[in-house]
């Protein structure tokens, strides 16, 4: 049954959480029913929401929603098989498991399922001296006896533990640092992860067979955005996909290791090879900026988990290396978990006085002594009553040593999201998924009764959107928030504009203009442009003088929303000039 397109228009957001992602299909299906969705992005488990939502909005007419809403139930059957690791690190991955798991008696079993001859080996000693030790005689030598025992028992677990850390050593890096490359594997019945998107993209944005993959210029013909974060390793930057540049290449011999064959087909007949200056001599770098992208790539580049799902590798010439020739300044970027550096971009697509909202699916830990009495089960959590001083941020316990190292992981991680996130004018749209330890996250091995009970959420989720969210009020508070904020801006500039020459030789901002045919970089040697710039900063400079001089009377301030926020120049992870256009 085709699918009937609202009139209303949305934009969504969805935070990272590996298996948490299976909290987003019912709310993304709750909300097409009133929504057509504009822009979409995510991280992580949210890219591959984002890939999907995109691809269903594609594919609205062919029913791809409802294609969207049957994914939990085949997922609860098959969500560990998504995760197939290379056959020689199978036994590191059972022991990753089994860590998980917490149980003791698992992770002794996985050690010795995994690393048998490690185990026997590092056992023998010990059994050779309880042989000696017992060999006919007219009694034994109990303090050998007790001496070889201990050793073979000792053996039996060093020897699998340092062979796994010797595998972890040797193998992982081989591998980009990930148990999993995405692709299927031997042994395996059904698809891992990467075909498993490639096909179900696909298939929900109504391509037939063969007609593949569904790419970003697709989606932008049919007026739809999507955006992922990854975290590029290597530059020690975030990067928001599709990039804003042409700097970078991708190596077809390694991507065919990532994705199915007609993914990197595509990607190899619509690229260009790299020019001269990438030294590359093996021709077999392509430039990876296309809009003819496959929607895939941007998912899969934001979700690898380190030590789980491989890292994307792409190169790029680093012009800083002056003293190296050109074949050494072409580096191999790795490109892992978008995670690492923006877990949940509730900034994308955000614009001044919004017209149409952008919604926030944000994942959360569960605590027992938030919940109202009588609303312990409740897990959504979606703020619309009027707090002028925003929110703040819910403490989180933790213990050990282990505890602290991740605690400050997260908060150099997340806290330029989550600080976002409870701004006036924000918190308002960003519902609020509580899971559980054993809920989501690493945990690959939930039962399908968790799994349908998380997908349950996210349909709760969705519907508190569409049950609470009042897109007035919304509108109203932004403004409220925002009109505080440019008008200090304009006040700086004025001020700043008009300071006194703060040494000698130097110059104030309105000479600076007058002489700017002198300037090194972005020289203005015409007169007329020099006039036009000066023109336009004096009528800045005007209006903040204006606001200087008319102050908002503290009646209005003292009622206004409390300012968390200020207006700056920051950098674009995207790397482009232009922001994100709405369509009509």
């Amino acid at each position: 049954m085709p699918e009937t397109i609202p009139s209303y228009r949305c934009d969504l957001v969805m935070k990272g959480g590996i298996t948490s992602g299976v909290v987003y299909p019912r709310a993304i299906v709750a909300l097409s029913r009133k929504y057509r969705f504009q822009n979409i992005g995510g991280t992580s488990a949210g890219a591959i929401a984002a890939v999907m939502t995109a691809a269903a909005e594609y594919g609205r007419a062919s029913g791809g929603f409802a294609k969207v809403e049957a994914l939990p139930q085949e997922l609860s059957a098959t969500l560990l098989e998504k995760f197939q690791p290379s056959p020689h690190l199978a036994p590191l991955f059972r022991l990753a498991l089994a860590a998980i798991s917490g149980r003791p008696l698992a992770l002794v079993r996985a050690l010795l399922q995994g690393y048998p001859f490690a185990a026997l080996g590092a056992a023998l000693p010990g059994a050779a001296i309880l042989v000696l030790a017992t060999a006919p005689r007219s009694s034994p030598d109990w303090g050998f006896v007790v001496l070889g025992a201990l050793l073979a028992l000792a053996g039996i677990l060093i020897g699998p533990v340092l062979a796994a850390r010797g595998q972890a050593l040797r193998d992982l890096p081989g591998q980009d640092y990930g148990l999993c490359t995405g692709l299927s594997q031997p042994g395996f019945t059904g698809p891992a992860l990467t075909d498993w998107l490639c096909a179900t993209i696909d298939g929900v944005a109504g391509l037939a067979p063969g007609k593949g993959p569904l790419t970003i210029g697709q989606l932008q013909a049919a007026g739809i955005n999507v955006q992922t974060v990854t975290t590029d390793i290597t530059s020690r930057r975030p990067y928001a996909l599709p990039m804003g540049n042409n700097l970078h290449a991708f190596c077809e011999d390694e991507f065919r290791k990532l994705f199915p064959a007609y993914v990197v087909d595509h990607m190899v007949g619509r690229s260009n090879k790299v020019s001269a200056e990438w030294a590359d001599t093996k021709g077999r770098l392509r430039y990876f900026q296309s809009r003819d992208l496959p929607v895939v790539v941007l998912a899969r580049m934001s979700l690898s988990f380190p030590g789980l799902i491989s890292a994307v590798p792409l190169h790029r010439i680093d012009y800083t290396l002056e003293r190296l020739d050109p074949p050494a300044k072409t580096r191999r970027c790795l490109f892992s978990d978008g995670g690492i550096s923006s877990n949940f971009p509730v900034h994308f697509f955000d614009q001044f006085l919004p017209q149409t909202p952008t919604f926030g699916i944000a994942l959360s830990a569960y605590d027992i002594a938030r919940a109202k009495p009588g609303a312990e089960a409740r897990r959504i959590t979606l703020p619309t009553t009027p707090d002028s001083g925003g929110r703040l941020m819910p403490t989180q316990s933790f213990k050990g040593l282990a505890g602290f190292v991740m605690a400050a992981f997260d908060s150099a991680k997340d806290w330029q999201d989550s600080l976002q996130s409870v701004l006036t004018g924000y918190r308002e749209r960003i519902v609020t998924v509580a899971l559980k330890p054993d809920e989501g996250g690493l945990n690959l091995e939930m039962p399908a009764t968790v799994i349908d009970t998380l997908t349950g959420f996210g349909g709760q989720a969705g519907d508190a959107i569409l049950d609470a969210f009042d897109l007035k009020e919304h509108r109203w508070r932004r403004f409220l928030t925002e009109l505080p904020l440019i008008e200090a801006l304009l006040i700086d500039y004025a001020r700043h504009w008009d300071a006194v020459e703060p040494g000698p030789g130097d110059l104030s901002y309105p000479d600076l203009v007058a002489d700017a045919a002198n300037r090194k970089a972005y020289a203005l040697k015409a007169g007329t442009q020099r006039k036009a710039l000066l023109r336009r900063a004096e009528r800045l400079a005007d209006l903040g003088r204006e606001l200087r001089d008319d102050p908002m009377p503290a009646s209005l301030t003292d009622i206004l929303p409390t300012r968390r926020a200020r207006l700056g120049v920051i950098a674009n992870m995207d790397d482009s000039i232009a922001g994100q256009a709405k369509t009509p």
